[in-house]
């Protein structure tokens, strides 16, 4: 059974959680103190799950940052796809989800990437673009998901089952979509 690759930092429940079907996902460290430099050691890291290559759903892979602030979040997503073999010049989002968005940021061994934002870019996509390589789309869970919600999207894109838009998906995972709160006042 192949497997997707997941990119993580994930404590052992964590990751025994993802190991329920008896194969370990390959997990790739991007441990960089310069790569997240507002995250202390430890405390926060990547959460990212890629779709096996050649995958059949709409997402090449889910994204689940730690919060909306982009100047913060997306350096790690960038080095660690970068890494992954997916180089990254520029990489869209929404603008009225994410605040914190810089018009580039710098890599260290690549030219700096810039970022686009939409206001008609859906809320739970970001757009990377590598150059001559083809588009990259992340499904992105809202930061504020319940943990075992998460974990279950993560999961599946490991597994390639992610197919329909992406508010349609993370409603049928029980992740409220961005914008979407029920109750708040």
């Amino acid at each position: 059974m192949a497997a997707g690759q997941m990119i993580s930092f994930l404590d052992r429940a964590d990751f025994a959680r993802f190991d329920d079907d008896g194969g370990a996902p390959t997990r790739l460290r991007v441990a960089s103190a310069d790569a997240c430099p507002e995250a202390p050691t430890g405390d926060r890291g990547l959460r990212l799950s890629l779709a096996p290559a050649g995958g059949r759903g709409s997402f090449d892979g889910v994204w689940w940052p730690h919060g909306r602030r982009l100047d913060r979040e997306a350096p790690a997503l960038v080095a660690a796809l970068s890494a992954a073999g997916h180089p990254i010049s520029r990489l869209s989002v929404n603008g009225d989800i994410w605040t914190g968005i810089p018009r580039r940021f710098p890599q260290s061994t690549r030219p700096p990437v810039r970022i686009s934002w939409f206001r008609a870019l859906d809320p739970h996509t970001v757009t990377l673009d590598g150059g001559n390589r083809p588009r990259f789309f992340l499904l992105v869970i809202p930061p504020d998901t319940a943990a075992d919600v998460a974990a279950d999207v993560l999961r599946m894109a490991a597994a390639g089952g992610l197919s329909g838009p992406s508010g349609q998906i993370l409603r049928h995972a029980g992740a409220m979509p961005l914008g979407a709160r029920s109750g708040a006042p």
